[in-house]
């Protein structure tokens, strides 16, 4: 889980730094907004992996968590909801093939 989740949170946070372009000239997002969300969640995600560290249970909650919170975010910046998405269905991958390996 940590491996696994660490990378994922990595991925989603340059996923969400790269959406900031496309929220601003396709989307039509303001600057600010989308700057604002996409560096909050940049940040939220940087700093969900030290909490992915401790034990399988924290990891588990901490990545979820963040999960939910970009995909509740999608509703200020719309190109997010993608990102969200897959990156949610690659967690829940996480979360069961880490219950397959023994800690």
């Amino acid at each position: 889980m940590k491996v696994m989740g660490s990378a994922t949170l990595f991925f989603e946070a340059m996923v969400i730094g790269l959406s900031i372009p496309v929220a601003i000239a396709v989307y039509g997002v303001p600057r600010n907004q989308a700057l604002l969300v996409a560096f909050g969640l940049f940040f939220l995600c940087i700093f969900a992996i030290g909490g992915i560290r401790r034990d399988r249970r924290t990891a588990i909650v901490t990545g979820s968590l963040v999960q939910v919170i970009v995909l509740f975010s999608s509703i200020f910046v719309p190109p997010l909801i993608f990102p969200g998405v897959v990156f949610t269905l690659i967690w829940i991958l996480a979360i069961k093939l880490s219950a397959k390996t023994p800690a």
